[in-house]
């Protein structure tokens, strides 16, 4: 998945929307629909429009799920692009802007509410005919209205006066330029009018047939929706995010991040188009119950109203997170390596059933998956794609307690089975067992290795790798004394010139997220309760990983990253990996499960996060001895990507 395709960021968008992160949104979305939709039936059925008029008419709420995915994608990829590509001048910057979109979004969401029930028209009504009691032509409703627009720009700008009081300000210097202090009723009036002919609600219920009204309003709801969703990051979007990020760092030409979030986004919108041809079809449905017309307004409108304030409080997001962690989490990352799996020929489609319910996982050569065994699961399948001529090893660690007996078989493209080994007859090197070794495949396509256990009572956690045999014995030659030397003397070579970069302190980089840059300094608590700097660890290369207990991609690198501390720690590698949202206890646990040595510690505040425009888990940036930012990943990090920047930060 390195290579992202923009066909393969469509699938991945695609496939997000069946990801548990997406359930929020879906009420959300079908409440707002629904609601137009009701909204728009009861106005022609006022005007004694008996059906929709022409292609367009008939086909707007497929208008407007366009004009919602439009401005859902406008704001996904702008803050994708802040939070990766454009992380050192404003990712740290993105939760605010999210939260002022959430707040005031979240109140339009709420008047759309009392519009689609038909309250505001009554209202709105009703101060006209007031108004000739002087309502509206009294100073006093002015002035409440300033004040009250005052709060809420307070409000909706997270308490920040900077912000607020030039914005209160100039509302009421805009207030006073119509005529709003000095001919109130004149300015009411107006305003009244504007409002009404912006939300297409016009009293004298004339109805056009284009079908285009209020898309403004879709594309903004599409804005708000995406500004309070957290999406689920699993190698798809991972992988998708870290190409934006090395797009913009290394080349400054970010069009190829944009593109693959476009396509990424556009995909997940797919379904939601969808929903809105489906939802166009009940418009005969809602007339034939025109009786029941006022409380289906009311309960759609009810609807939208409880979505408003989920979006302005910020829990249509707590909700995101809350479904992005435990079960949810792991089934996401099984819908991911599926979907990845089929689209790019290592998963049939007889093996996507299987593949969904855990039991069988698609493998790349060369990369791990985890398989666990228990009382209840005694046989784990995982599937590969091979060349004809590719030689093979099939190897098996146990992560934490060791396996139990077991038997693996391999079988071929046409499901006959090639060989057979198992835990007593295996080669071991280095703790690692390999039941078969040097394999030859004599055609291409999809084999299966079956690992079956009958001994298995407590839960037994194990990773299977298909390794390339040839590419490995073509390392091992190439590791001659001569190439061990040359290595060495590259290795002096480059902390020679180490050295000399450290006198240059009055070239020092800046402190920033990019790499190049000097990473924020901190200090933390860490699980086992001691206090750890940054600046801690200047003799080290580190690795800060971002991730949760409750993260499902986290599941998944972390033993990769335990492999990586034991093998690279004694030459000066440290992993620091930083919680946010969890318990130390859930922490304790997870560093059990795992046999986790390396540090964890948890953010409390928040403030580290923040410091690192974190927006997805699992997110690293690889940080040299110096302190300055090597490399920057988001999404779950493999073996073989951790091994390769190591060995490119050692070597320089």
């Amino acid at each position: 998945m390195e290579n992202v395709t923009i066909g393969l960021a469509l699938a991945a968008g695609v496939l997000s929307f069946i990801s548990p992160c997406v359930l929020p949104l879906v009420p959300a979305y079908i409440g707002y629909m629904s609601g137009r939709l009701t909204h728009n039936v009861s106005r022609q059925t006022a005007a004694g429009t008996a059906a929709p008029v022409g292609l367009a008419f008939r086909l707007q709420m497929l208008l407007h799920g366009i004009a919602f995915v439009l401005g859902f994608t406008g704001v996904f990829v702008l803050i994708g692009l802040l939070t990766t590509a454009l992380a050192s001048v404003a990712g740290q910057h993105v939760n605010t802007f999210t939260q002022i979109i959430g707040r005031i979004g979240g109140l339009v969401i709420i008047f759309f509410g009392f519009q689609f029930m038909g309250l505001a028209p009554r209202f709105f009504a009703w101060l006209r005919k007031k108004g000739q009691a002087g309502i509206l032509d009294n100073v006093l409703l002015s002035i409440a209205f300033a004040l009250l627009g005052g709060g809420i720009i307070y409000w909706g700008f997270l308490e920040q006066t900077v912000i607020a009081l030039p914005l209160t300000f100039a509302l009421a210097l805009a207030m006073f330029a119509k005529g709003a202090f000095t001919q109130p009723a004149v300015f009411w009036s107006g305003f009244l009018e504007w409002l009404e002919t912006l939300l297409y609600s016009d009293t004298r219920g004339d109805i056009g047939s284009s079908g285009r009204e209020g898309l403004l309003g879709s594309a903004f709801m599409g804005m708000v929706f995406s500004a309070g969703w957290s999406p689920c990051i699993g190698p798809l979007l991972g992988t998708i995010l870290t190409v934006a990020a090395t797009a913009g760092a290394s080349s400054g030409d970010i069009a190829q991040g944009m593109l693959l979030l476009s396509a990424y986004s556009f995909g997940l919108g797919i379904p939601f188009i969808i929903t809105a041809l489906l939802l166009n079809s009940a418009q005969g449905a809602l007339r034939r119950l025109q009786r029941q017309m006022g409380k289906i307004k009311l309960a759609s409108g009810s609807l939208l109203v409880a979505i408003g304030l989920l979006v302005a409080s910020g829990q249509l997001q707590s909700l995101s997170q809350t479904f992005s962690r435990g079960e949810f989490a792991d089934f996401t990352l099984r819908v991911e390596e599926c979907g990845v799996g089929f689209f790019e020929g290592e998963l049939g489609i007889s093996h996507v059933g299987a593949c969904l319910n855990g039991t069988l996982l698609p493998v790349a050569i060369n990369q791990s998956a985890s398989g666990h065994f228990s009382a209840e699961i005694t046989e784990q399948e995982f599937l590969f794609h091979a060349e004809s001529g590719d030689r093979i090893d099939v190897e098996v660690r146990s992560v934490g307690e060791e396996i139990p007996e077991f038997e693996l078989v391999l079988f071929g493209p046409a499901d006959a089975e090639l060989a057979r080994g198992s835990k007593a007859d295996s080669l071991m090197t280095e703790g690692k067992l390999y039941p078969l070794a040097d394999l030859a495949l004599n055609e291409a396509g999809l084999y299966r290795a079956v690992m079956r256990s009958a001994s298995a009572t407590d839960v037994a956690r194990f990773r299977v790798k298909v390794r390339d045999a040839q590419a490995i014995a073509g390392a091992v030659a190439d590791a001659s004394p001569a190439k061990e030397a040359e290595a060495e003397g590259e290795s002096l070579a480059g902390t020679a010139l180490n050295s000399l970069s450290e006198l240059a302190g009055d070239l020092a980089p800046p402190v920033g997220l990019a790499e190049g840059n000097r990473a924020p300094g901190f200090t933390i608590d860490t699980l086992d309760g001691a206090s750890l700097s940054l600046s801690d660890l200047s003799d080290n290369v580190t690795l800060l990983n971002f991730w949760g207990t409750w993260c499902g991609p986290c599941r998944r690198e972390m033993p990769e990253f335990q492999k990586a501390y034991e093998e690279w720690g004694p030459r000066g590698f440290e992993i620091v990996a930083i919680a946010f949202n969890d318990t130390e206890a859930a922490m304790a646990d997870f560093r059990d499960e795992f046999g986790l040595s390396f540090t964890l510690a948890l953010d409390n505040s928040g403030d580290i996060n923040d410091a690192y425009a974190i927006q997805t888990r699992p997110s690293s940036y690889l940080l040299g001895k110096d302190g300055i930012i090597l490399a920057r990943h988001f999404g779950i990090m493999t073996e073989t990507q951790l091994n390769q920047l190591l060995s490119d930060a050692y070597a320089g």
